[in-house]
C-alpha cells in the first residue's frame, strides 16, 4: 500500500475493508492486508496477501444472491471486531471477525463462525 497506509487508523482500515466486502471486488477486499498477513477461517489458514486475495475471489460465487450485513464494529487499539450475517431467503451464515491492524494494514484476521460456513 505504501507509506500512506501507515497513517490510517484502525477504524479507517476496518471501515475500508467492510466497504470493500460490500462492494464485492476481491482485489479491493485484499488491498488492506499486509504482504505477510494471515487470515484464519474455518480451520484453514491463508498466508500472504496473494493467498488472501485468492480466497476473496471465491466469496462472490459462494455468496450467490445473499446479502451481507455488518451489524457492529468495535475498535480497541490495534484490534477491530466486526459482527456480520449473510441473509438470503433465510440466514445463511453469521459470525464475527477480529482484525489486527498495524501500520495501517491488516496483519492478522480470525473469522469466528456462529453457524456453518457458506
Amino acid at each position: 500500500m505504501g507509506n500512506e497506509a501507515a497513517h490510517r487508523t484502525t477504524s479507517e482500515v476496518a471501515e475500508n475493508h467492510i466497504s470493500a466486502v460490500l462492494g464485492g471486488d476481491p482485489k479491493q477486499m485484499a488491498d488492506d492486508y499486509a504482504e505477510h498477513a494471515i487470515l484464519e477461517r474455518g480451520g484453514t489458514t491463508y498466508r500472504g496477501k496473494g493467498k488472501i486475495q485468492e480466497y476473496f475471489r471465491t466469496v462472490p460465487e459462494r455468496l450467490g444472491d445473499a446479502e451481507i450485513f455488518f451489524d457492529k464494529l468495535i475498535i480497541e487499539g490495534e484490534k477491530a471486531t466486526f459482527f456480520w450475517r449473510m441473509v438470503g431467503d433465510t440466514l445463511i451464515a453469521s459470525g464475527q471477525d477480529v482484525l489486527t491492524i498495524q501500520n495501517g494494514e491488516i496483519t492478522h484476521q480470525v473469522v469466528h463462525l456462529d453457524s456453518q460456513d457458506f
